[in-house]
């Protein structure tokens, strides 16, 4: 009985994980072109990451993998 309760628990710590992982996805110049608020200037947030990010140059948008699923 316990070690299946152990086997949920690390199942679903496992699955949250998964869920929440960040999916990043580089954004063109069109992109970034046709935003209203410049992007540097944004602010939005999914669940604990920013959802504009800057790499070495490149900006990309960033979700988490549930959020990417169902509301893009």
């Amino acid at each position: 009985m316990r070690r299946a309760l152990l086997i949920l628990g690390l199942l679903a710590l496992g699955l949250v994980l998964f869920a929440f992982r960040p999916v990043c996805v580089p954004l063109s110049a069109e992109d970034i072109q046709r935003f209203n608020v410049p992007i540097e200037q944004r602010t939005d947030r999914d669940f604990y990451l920013k959802v504009f990010q800057q790499r070495d140059g490149q900006w990309y948008q960033c979700k988490t993998w549930l959020s990417r699923q169902f509301f893009f």
